[in-house]
C-alpha cells in the first residue's frame, strides 16, 4: 500500500489506534455491542462482508469513540475510500457465489400463478361438468311422473342440492401463506432522534423521530437497528420490552432477536 493509500485507510487507522492503546477485538465488541467479525472486517475494509454503507459509518462512528479515536477522522478516511473504490466493484465477486434474490422471487411467483390457474381450473369442472351429471335422464324423470306422483319433488330436488354441494366445495379456503409474521417491532419516540432500520433482507430505512411518534413494522427472520440517541426511544418485540443499551445523545446498533 502507497504511502497515500495508507493516510486514507480508515480500517488501518482505527487498527493501530487500538493495538496502540492495547485494547482488543473482543473488548470493542463487549462495549459497542458489534460483532467481533465486523470490527474485524472494518480493519481489513472488507466491504463484501459489510452490510450497507449507512450501517458502516454508524459503525465507525461508535468503534473509533469507544477506542478513543477521532469519529470524523475514520468517516472522512471512509468517504474517500468508497470514492475510490466504487462499491459495484467491491461487491462485485459476491454475486458469483449465489444466484440473486431477484430470480428466486420470480421464481416463487411463477409456481405460484401456475398453481393458482391450475386450482382454479378444477373448481370450474367440478362445478360445471359435476352438476349436470348428477340429475337423472329425462326419460326416467317421465317415468316416475307417470307412476309415482310424490316421487316427482324428491327426483327435482336432487340435482339442486348436488350443485349447492359442489359449490360449498369449491369456496376457496383460507390461504395457508396469509399466516402472521414471526416478528413485530414497535419504537416509540421520547426525545428527538434518528434511526436506520432493516427488516430481513430489505433495503435500510431511515427516520426522523419527534416526541410521541410511533413506528411499527413486521419480519420474518431479524431486524437491525442504528439508534442516533440511545435514550430517546422505547423498543418492544412481541409486545415484550426491549432494553436499549446506551444513554441520551449516544449512538447504538441493535440486532433483534
Amino acid at each position: 500500500m502507497t504511502q497515500n493509500g495508507k493516510m486514507s485507510s480508515y480500517g488501518l487507522y482505527l487498527q493501530t489506534v487500538r493495538v496502540e492503546k492495547g485494547i482488543s477485538i473482543e473488548q470493542v465488541a463487549e462495549e459497542s455491542r458489534i460483532r467481533a467479525g465486523i470490527l474485524r472486517s472494518i480493519e481489513a475494509e472488507d466491504h463484501a462482508k459489510l452490510p450497507d454503507d449507512v450501517f458502516v459509518k454508524g459503525f465507525l462512528r461508535i468503534f473509533a469513540q469507544v477506542i478513543g479515536a477521532d469519529p470524523e477522522e475514520a468517516l472522512r478516511r471512509f468517504d474517500v475510500r468508497r470514492e475510490a473504490v466504487p462499491a459495484v466493484e467491491i461487491h462485485a465477486h459476491s454475486g458469483t457465489e449465489k444466484p440473486p434474490r431477484l430470480w428466486l422471487t420470480l421464481l416463487w411467483v411463477t409456481a405460484m400463478m401456475i398453481g393458482l390457474v391450475g386450482g382454479t381450473f378444477a373448481v370450474y369442472q367440478m362445478v360445471y361438468h359435476k352438476g349436470p351429471a348428477a340429475a337423472p335422464p329425462e326419460t326416467t324423470v317421465k317415468a316416475e311422473e307417470d307412476s309415482a306422483p310424490a316421487d316427482k319433488s324428491s327426483s327435482a330436488e336432487t340435482p339442486a342440492e348436488t350443485v349447492d354441494t359442489a359449490v360449498e366445495a369449491a369456496t376457496p379456503k383460507p390461504s395457508a401463506a396469509e399466516k402472521p409474521a414471526a416478528y413485530a417491532l414497535e419504537i416509540v419516540c421520547h426525545e428527538d432522534t434518528w434511526l436506520k432500520i432493516i427488516a430481513d433482507d430489505a433495503r435500510a430505512t431511515e427516520h426522523q423521530m419527534k416526541p410521541g411518534d410511533k413506528i411499527t413494522l413486521t419480519a420474518e427472520t431479524m431486524f437491525n437497528l442504528l439508534i442516533g440517541n440511545a435514550g430517546g426511544v422505547s423498543v418492544q418485540l412481541n409486545g415484550q420490552p426491549v432494553p436499549v443499551p446506551g444513554s441520551s445523545g449516544q449512538v447504538v446498533n441493535l440486532q433483534l432477536p
